[in-house]
């Protein structure tokens, strides 16, 4: 006798959480990294921050950054991510949908 075996097809949710990272304490005199994945309309979204974050905190630093990976959008890789933690206090993301 056959059988038939129904599958379902779909997929299983992956579940993955991170903790946010604890609040800094102060912004005056930290730098800020600002990351773009080059999305329309990000790039602007982080010019009004800076803009505004500038005006409140005149000795904070900014840095620019996009994602390695990718060509009309860039994905932050791992790797960009440590490096970008590594050199920012904090990081200020767009993606702009």
């Amino acid at each position: 006798m056959a059988r038939l075996e129904i599958l379902n097809p779909v997929a299983k949710t992956v579940e993955y959480s991170v903790k946010p990272a604890a609040r800094l304490q102060a912004i005056d005199a930290t730098t800020i990294g600002l990351y773009w994945n080059i999305k329309a309309g990000g790039d602007a979204a982080l010019d009004k921050t800076e803009e505004l974050l500038r005006a409140r905190f005149p000795k904070a630093k900014f840095r620019r950054y996009t994602g390695s990976v990718g060509w009309l959008m860039r994905h932050c890789t791992a790797e960009d991510a440590d490096r970008i933690a590594s050199e920012v206090d904090a990081v200020v993301g767009t993606t702009a949908d």
